[in-house]
């Protein structure tokens, strides 16, 4: 069972999907058109340990999953950007994009940060966090704070 929620919440929700979404693209080499009809056709039911998912904000997760295959070259060099700063500076967690969902995370949250410029980076950093600590034990959590906020900075500091 599905509920409406508030529209933050449906946001995050749509942000969740979408990182499921472009998941599915690389795991399956899926077209995003084919996953976003997937998707509509047969959206995710249960939440975690069997809560009601919020309605996803479905304009939004179209908007991400269709703008990761629109921008991907741009979305994987910017995540590259950030891993050539971190070992230039020494920082541990390089992170290459061997992890399937942990890959779908960054390239869902460096593409909203690259090209939704109407929402704050701190509350797009703060939902894929989330996501983030849904799926992953810290260590992943706090490569994904780091690399979305190097982007963040890379991107909208000239705002």
């Amino acid at each position: 069972m599905k509920t409406e929620g508030s529209p933050k919440a449906q946001r995050s929700a749509g942000r969740l999907a979408a990182v499921q979404a472009v998941y599915q693209m690389i795991a399956n080499e899926q077209r995003a058109a084919s996953v976003l009809t997937d998707f509509k056709s047969h959206p995710p039911v249960n939440g975690q340990d069997g809560e009601a998912m919020i309605t996803p904000d479905t304009a939004l997760l179209s908007a991400i999953t269709q703008g990761v295959e629109t921008r991907r070259d741009d979305v994987e060099q910017l995540i590259a950007g950030t891993q050539k700063r971190r070992s230039s500076t020494g920082d541990e967690g390089a992170y290459a994009p061997n992890e399937p969902l942990l890959h779908s995370l960054l390239l869902c949250g460096a593409y909203e940060l690259l090209a939704h410029h109407d929402t704050d980076a701190p509350v797009i950093i703060s939902d894929y966090l989330e996501v983030a600590h849904a799926f992953f034990d810290q260590g992943e959590s706090k490569l994904v704070n780091g690399v979305l906020d190097n982007i963040s900075k890379g991107v909208r500091d000239s705002e």
